[in-house]
């Protein structure tokens, strides 16, 4: 059978650690140590260089020996070891071609689970959107309703949690979109750029405070406009062919002409407009 299970046999890892010793170790060390006493301040000369350096060739010739032997120890030593990791690391790579299979079919498993879930989730969004006056792509899914433990009530108070808050942010928006639009229009100002500000959560405090510095900015630029005009006027005189001239200067400043306009009231309503907002004086002449 696919789910029999089988019994993996007790086992156990025998291991004993082999003692390594140097025999007569104290007596070295304390041969060693008594050269160390007797050439540590040694000067060397002429009468002691020979002698001096069949020490030192004796001296290498024991050091040489000893590294060999621990390298041959250690050769030994590591033998078993060896032949012990190839032998796990065989098992391990056995035991992961099992789980490996194991893992996918789970993993396989619980996606299946996931998307059936998600299903039920959206299909829950669907029947309670409606009560909570929300559209059904307004509301993000959150990977813990996916949860396996999360059903029921507990899951319907989550989701509900969800639409409530994002009702109350759409009314909220509602409001203040249309708190901003009337301040705007009131004083002449496209709300537009302000409600795009709101849209990125921009506090409406703060844009209406906006509205009022764009306004006065837009008031003193035009009395400044208005006094440069004034300025400008008092250097200006009108001569009898119509023309305006610099009184400093003599410089033509501008000039007058009679013009025959044909356009809708609403054309005529903007030219207007724009020739007030430009400082270009005129008036109505009967035909």
């Amino acid at each position: 059978m696919v789910n029999e299970v089988i019994n993996l046999p007790d086992y156990s890892v025998n291991y004993q650690p082999a003692p390594i010793e140097i025999n007569n170790y104290e007596g070295l060390q304390a041969a060693i140590v008594q050269y160390m006493k007797r050439y540590s301040d040694l000067v060397i000369t002429d009468a002691n260089a020979a002698e001096t350096k069949k020490l030192r060739a004796k001296l290498n010739r024991l050091k040489r020996a000893l590294d060999e032997r621990r390298k041959e120890i250690k050769k030994d030593y590591n033998g078993p070891l060896k032949e012990f990791e190839a032998k796990v690391k065989a098992l391990e790579a056995n035991i992961d071609d099992v789980i490996q299979p194991i893992d996918t079919g789970l993993s396989e498993l619980e996606a299946q689970r996931k998307q059936q879930k998600e299903n039920e989730v959206r299909n829950l969004i669907a029947a309670m959107a409606p009560a909570y006056d929300v559209e059904i792509d307004e509301i993000e899914l959150d990977p813990k309703w996916l949860n396996k433990t999360l059903k029921g009530r507990p899951l319907t108070d989550e989701v509900a949690s969800v639409m409530k808050s994002v009702k109350d942010a759409k009314d909220k928006l509602a409001t203040e979109t249309a708190m901003v639009t009337k301040y705007a229009q009131a004083v002449d100002v496209d709300p537009m750029p302000w409600i795009d500000q709101l849209k990125q959560g921009q506090d409406v405090q703060y844009l209406l405070t906006g509205i009022d510095n764009q306004v006065a900015q837009a008031k003193k630029r035009e009395e400044q406009r208005r006094l440069r005009a004034e300025a400008a006027a008092e250097h200006q005189q009108e001569t009898s062919t119509g023309k305006i001239v610099d009184t400093d200067t003599g410089e033509v400043i501008s000039v007058v002409r009679t013009l025959k306009i044909t356009a809708t009231k609403d054309q005529m309503w903007d030219l207007a407009s724009y020739m007030r907002k430009h400082g270009i004086k005129f008036e109505a002449v009967n035909s």
